[in-house]
């Protein structure tokens, strides 16, 4: 038996959130270097690093019951957005989940995705050729329109797209720098900031106020997500207004922002892989492998946080047995186990085509929307969504990318400071 290997980040809690905060990347990937499993030491508060691909199956399915998400992760999620499908507590998702999980299936969303690639088309179309332009706005914009019409049947106009893409743009910068700090589990938001995301936060409540009242108002049959909502039961009663407004909104900040951050990143490949990039114009069957490759090497969920439900529940990574106290964090970093050397040959390389002939172990290791009772709901429409608009960007022309490329694990995986780029006409 070995020990489990220990990383100190600080001398004090303090320290050692401030240490970890300034870059977290770095702290991960050195746990992550040392063992399967690791500790992470912030003073007296010991955490933990999973990046073993089965180890975080057997959490995330086998054993799904004896984890739940971490109050300092959920709080900040809540204030940004209130209480939603991604925040519910277990039980609440449970009661909840067979009025609402129907409407996320890909049948369900059939008849909607046919009409999505008029909508990317029309998004990508209207992208300017040899123009600097705020492409993380671009896409947040495609995001949030592919969102309002498969799942809540709402034609949204580019204008208010742009809109609402930026309030939802800060709030999620708001709850970015929420995570991980010390204050990031109090229930409430005070300061400057906190009144800025308030603001914010107003414009994406009275559009949801808007979408529902014309749900409730239309004589049509509602029969998408939407409608699921508000058909919805909880111990036999409906879903209150505030309840079905916070769902909506949840759907922009989770749903869009993953989807938003997966998109740039496919982007920011094409700049620095422009061969790969001319490889899926030229054969849109290549499309998946891309989107693939995409979500590997810079899955938009960089991590999933967990707590045990009990005391004393344990991590087995084959040489150890690991008790993890209850309330203790464990983070299960996919980041690591999407770059493992000994499941994909060189893993810092983007390689589209490592997909095409990839074995059962390499397809079980890649995990891009989480596993087990809360794995990603939306991950049918986000992968159509993002086959869609990969394949129409790559049609559009090369792409070039300003500033530097660096990773920022705030919430999902985004580029740091944004990316601003153009596109260009094709090469060769």
């Amino acid at each position: 038996m070995h020990t489990t290997p220990v990383l100190k980040v600080g001398r004090t809690l303090r320290s050692g959130l401030k240490a970890f905060e300034e870059d977290r990347l770095h702290w991960l990937d050195e746990a992550a270097a040392l063992g399967p499993v690791t500790g992470l030491q912030l003073g007296p508060v010991k955490c933990f690093v999973v990046s073993d691909g089965a180890i975080a199956r057997q959490m995330l399915v086998t054993d799904g019951a004896l984890w739940t998400r971490p109050p300092a992760v959920l709080a900040p999620i809540r204030i940004g957005g209130g209480e939603n499908l991604f925040t519910q507590p277990d039980k609440a998702w449970a009661m909840l989940q067979p009025s609402v999980s129907p409407a996320f299936r890909r049948k369900a969303l059939e008849q909607r995705l046919v009409d999505m690639d008029e909508i990317v088309a029309e998004e990508v179309g209207a992208i300017p050729m040899d123009a600097t332009v705020d492409l993380e706005l671009a896409m947040g914009r495609i995001a949030l329109r592919v969102a309002a019409w498969v799942l809540l049947g709402e034609r949204l106009e580019r204008e208010a797209a742009e809109e609402i893409a930026q309030h939802q743009r800060e709030i999620v910068h708001w709850v970015g720098t929420q995570l991980g700090k010390a204050s990031g589990a109090l229930p409430f938001a005070v300061g400057g900031r906190a009144r800025e995301m308030r603001v914010h936060r107003e414009v994406l409540n009275r559009y949801a106020d808007q979408i529902i009242r014309q749900a409730q108002q239309a004589t049509r049959q509602v029969d998408d997500v939407l409608g699921a909502l508000l058909n919805a039961r909880r111990a036999g009663k409906p879903l209150s207004h505030r309840q079905r407004r916070s769902h909506v909104l949840g759907l922009f900040l989770a749903g869009n922002e993953t989807t938003t951050a997966a998109l740039c990143w496919a982007l920011a490949h094409a700049a620095s892989a422009p061969v790969e990039w001319a490889r899926v114009r030229e054969d849109l069957n290549r499309v998946p492998f891309y989107v693939d490759e995409t979500l590997r090497l810079t899955p938009a969920v960089w991590g999933l946080p967990r707590t045990p439900t009990k005391p004393g529940v344990v991590l087995n990574d084959g040489a150890n047995q690991v008790r993890v106290r209850r309330g203790q964090p464990v983070t299960v970093y996919l980041r690591a186990i999407n770059r493992e050397s000994s499941i994909w040959s060189e893993p810092l390389r983007f390689d589209p085509s490592r997909h095409e002939h990839s074995d059962r172990n390499q397809q079980r290791s890649l995990i891009p929307f989480g596993l087990g009772p809360r794995g990603c709901i939306g991950q049918h429409l986000a992968l159509a969504e993002m086959h869609s608009v990969v394949a129409a960007l790559a049609q559009k022309g090369d792409v070039r990318i300003e500033g530097a490329i660096v990773e920022d694990p705030s919430f999902a995986l985004r580029v740091k400071g944004g990316l601003r780029g153009r596109f260009t006409d094709r090469e060769g």
